[in-house]
C-alpha cells in the first residue's frame, strides 16, 4: 500500500530529526572539526551559489556566537576563581 503525502512528510521528519541529532552529537563531540570543515567551505565559497553562501555565512555566524558564549561562560568563572572574586 503506498503512502499518503502526509505519511511521508511524517516519515521525512523523523528520518531529518534523527539526522540532526547525530549530526548535532558529533558537532558537539569534536567542535573543531566542524569549524575545520566550515573554514574549508568559506575558502571555495566562490563556488557557491548565492543561496549556499547565504547559508554557509549563517553557520558562520553560529559558530562565532557559540564561541563568545563560552567565553563569556568562561570568563565568568575565572572572575569567581580569582582571589576577591572580581
Amino acid at each position: 500500500m503506498a503512502l499518503t503525502v502526509r505519511q511521508k512528510r511524517a516519515r521525512n521528519a523523523v528520518y531529518q530529526a534523527r539526522w540532526r541529532e547525530r549530526r548535532d552529537a558529533l558537532a558537539r563531540a569534536n567542535p573543531e572539526a566542524v569549524e575545520g570543515a566550515l573554514l574549508e567551505e568559506a575558502q571555495r565559497c566562490e563556488r557557491l551559489s548565492d543561496q549556499e553562501q547565504e547559508a554557509l555565512a549563517d553557520r558562520l555566524q553560529d559558530a562565532a556566537m557559540q564561541h563568545f558564549h563560552s567565553m563569556h561562560k568562561l570568563n565568568e568563572m575565572a572572575k569567581k576563581v580569582r582571589p576577591g572574586g572580581r
